[in-house]
């Protein structure tokens, strides 16, 4: 007998709880009465009609794979310069770096074993920083085409009256030049 109550409430709890979306869809029916009485109903929204075609898609996911075969390509690079990094000398020279601007393989070839070691402990994203020629905060590694021999001729005159002020900023860069020494 217990067991039959029980069923009969639980039937009857299924039941209301089942029809609570419906009764708050009611009650707010209900409150939206008087408002959509003053301020008008709302238009019905306009069906929807996609404005792209197949092909569009198609098109969209062959570059999104070909960004992806760039990225495949950049964790090639890393790889390599890493690898070039921690090979003996002998093994450098023979080394392929297919890939690799040229700017970033003559400073490969260039630099100091301390420069390579620090270069190799570098993470994924500073060695691509590296080899696309941007600022990557590894310390101690030159970046690609910033510490470039200034030619004298392209630089202006100063009157004699600022040779203080030329003599120091001479020293500065001459200072930032070593700390950055190629070869």
């Amino acid at each position: 007998m217990a067991a039959a109550i029980a069923r009969f409430f639980g039937r009857i709890g299924k039941d209301a709880w089942n029809s609570l979306p419906a009764a708050g869809k009611w009650l707010d029916d209900i409150i939206r009465w008087p408002f959509s009485l003053v301020f008008g109903g709302g238009a019905p929204l306009p069906a929807y009609e996609p404005n792209f075609r197949r092909a569009d898609v198609v098109d969209e996911f062959k570059r999104a794979r070909q960004a992806a075969a760039i990225d495949v390509l950049g964790r090639d690079i890393v790889a390599t310069v890493r690898k070039f990094c921690t090979a003996s000398e002998a093994d450098r020279a023979t080394m392929d770096l297919r890939g690799i601007d040229a700017g970033a393989m003559a400073l490969l070839f260039t630099m100091g074993k301390d420069e390579l070691r620090a270069l190799s402990r570098a993470s994924d994203p500073a060695i691509r920083k590296f080899y696309l020629g941007k600022p990557h905060g590894v310390y101690g590694v030159p970046v690609v085409g910033v510490h470039q021999p200034i030619p004298a001729n392209d630089s202006s005159l100063r009157p004699s009256s600022d040779r203080r002020r030329w003599k120091e900023q001479a020293e500065l860069h001459e200072a930032v030049e070593n700390q950055f020494k190629v070869g």
